[in-house]
């Protein structure tokens, strides 16, 4: 709950202060009043969180401002755009920077909204990205391993070997099995006199990196895929919003 003199200093957000709203949330000394259909209906954290019965006497959290659910380690920017799909007035245009999608699959992740991650990730995926920025992006997240062997591979084939800050980022065991592909790869038939460079390409690659990673196929395609995650495409939320 927010005191009486932090409320005094508080700001309602520019672009997400709906008169209509019915939950709000404080993000930074910024408050937000939007709609608890899409938490509830989207999210299984925020469902559950919104269902607990306020204590006698108490007021339930979110339903003003004075009580509204604060939000840690959340930057106003960045829980703006996660709002921004759910009322982005340019239906099923969602075009947005790299920053703002990783931003956004975050929160996503965080908060269990399984639809608006897909959504994130399949934008994602149509975005040019630094190999490692990716890798470092989908672990963190536990984005769906199989969208990562074309990035591992790639990192495999570069001339570069993977350099400490990047192996910091990436995890030890991502940096240390990245070098184990390099080596295995690269290593000479047995009957071969001289090194040869890069002796797995490819297909046969992908299943040298599948194998070290440990990332079955999966069941329904036998072949790494190139395109975003499927699933159902997420509608526009703006429709669904009222502005009383």
């Amino acid at each position: 709950m927010v005191n009486d003199s932090s409320f005094r200093s508080l700001t309602r957000h520019d672009d997400y202060y709906l008169p209509g709203g019915d939950l709000f949330f404080l993000v930074q000394h910024h408050v937000f009043r939007i709609h608890r259909y899409f938490f509830e209906r989207e999210s299984s954290y925020f469902k559950g969180k919104l269902a607990t019965p306020a204590s006698p006497g108490a007021t339930r959290q979110g339903t003003s401002e004075t009580n509204a659910i604060v939000l840690d380690d959340v930057q106003v920017h960045e829980f703006a755009r996660f709002l921004w799909v759910f009322y982005n007035p340019k239906y099923s245009l969602y075009h947005t920077t790299v920053a703002d999608w990783t931003a956004i699959l975050t929160l996503a992740h965080r908060w269990s909204f399984p639809e608006v991650k897909a959504l994130a990730i399949r934008e994602l995926e149509k975005q040019p990205m630094p190999d490692i920025d990716r890798v470092v992006v989908y672990q963190d997240n536990e984005v769906d391993r199989n969208l990562l062997i074309p990035r591992y591979a790639a990192l495999c084939e570069r001339d570069e070997p993977i350099t400490p800050a990047e192996g910091r980022r990436m995890g030890i065991e991502t940096a240390l099995t990245i070098a184990q592909l390099r080596e295995v790869s690269r290593r000479p038939p047995i009957d071969c006199r001289s090194p040869a460079p890069a002796n797995f390409h490819g297909l046969e690659l992908f299943s040298l990196v599948r194998e070290l990673f440990g990332v079955a196929v999966p069941p329904e395609d036998d072949t790494v895929p190139e395109t975003p995650l499927g699933g159902p495409v997420i509608p526009s939320f703006a429709s669904s919003s009222t502005n009383d």
